[in-house]
């Protein structure tokens, strides 16, 4: 084939790219393509008290794979409702969107959030058929604090959890820009080596438990992984934020899991998370990962 109709179908490739990126970014229709969203509680013996989740699916899903998302906010403030586009973007996708509420530092420990996580996924892998999602398909995806509670569950499951990546069906997590991957690092770097107030609050001032609370010190060959998709930010701190994520792939790769990087040094801390959906390497970062797990 001759360069010039080589570099006309390279062109004309990109641009149906384009095209199809730009059609994903249409809003909802009405009718059959509608954004349906129901509210659960999730903690039967905590009645009342129990946190909820968020289901988003479009009315048509039928055994569709499901993406359930963590929120951040330093493990004390957040809410499931800081979704910003992703429940349209990933439902439009083919997926069923939940988007999980766990109780929050001081109420509870970091310990018991990830209780909550775990019966968060319990209850989906129990219900999820009654929304369109299939129970063997499922993706974790955290942010900030949500992306070290993601990391946590994975690397040192609890019950359910544990059973899901077992047998297969929690395939994948994003792990969306967080520094908690090591956090006596974090307070060797600080001032007197001692935790900066943000982690304090959740981790406090003994060492064991920042190495308990750790997933770089909790990875187990023995233990099955889904596959990682590790994101990181620039925020002024480029470096240190890929450094933390770069060692952590680094000692998954070592027991033998599978790992991929989005470098975000363009974006924010906010960003990376607030422009999924919307800004193309990014959006195409998540959406390429989740089409090889699902």
């Amino acid at each position: 084939m001759s360069p010039i109709l080589t570099r006309r179908r390279h062109t004309l490739k990109l641009l149906a790219m384009l095209v199809a990126f730009c059609f994903s970014l249409l809003p909802f229709t009405a009718g059959a393509d509608s954004l349906l969203k129901s509210t659960h509680p999730y903690i039967e013996n905590l009645g009342s008290q129990s946190p909820e989740l968020d289901v988003f699916r479009v009315d048509t899903a039928q055994n569709a794979p499901v993406l359930i998302y963590v929120h951040g906010g330093a493990w004390a403030f957040g809410t499931k409702s800081a979704v910003h586009d992703m429940p349209a973007h990933f439902s439009r996708n083919g997926f069923v969107f939940v988007s999980v509420d766990y109780r929050l530092v001081p109420t509870v420990g970091v310990q018991e959030q990830l209780g909550d996580i775990d019966k968060a996924l319990d209850w989906v892998a129990q219900n999820i058929t009654r929304y369109g999602g299939n129970p063997t398909n499922l993706h974790l995806m955290g942010h900030s604090a949500g992306a070290h509670l993601v990391t946590m569950s994975v690397v040192a499951p609890k019950p359910s959890t544990k059973r899901l990546i077992n047998h297969g069906a929690l395939r994948s997590a994003i792990v969306n820009d967080t520094l908690a991957y090591d956090i006596p690092r974090i307070a060797k770097t600080a001032q007197q080596g001692r935790l900066p107030r943000l982690y304090a609050r959740a981790f406090g001032q003994n060492p064991a438990d920042w190495r308990a609370m750790s997933p770089i010190h909790q990875i187990n060959a023995a233990q099955k992984l889904p596959a990682f998709l590790l994101l990181y930010s620039g925020a002024g701190e480029t470096a240190r934020r890929q450094s933390f994520a770069r060692d952590f792939a680094a000692h998954l790769r070592k027991s033998g899991g599978q790992v991929s990087l989005f470098n975000g040094q363009s974006y924010s801390h906010r960003e990376i998370l607030r422009r999924i959906g919307t800004l193309p390497d990014l959006t195409q970062a998540i959406d390429g990962f989740l089409a090889q797990t699902r």
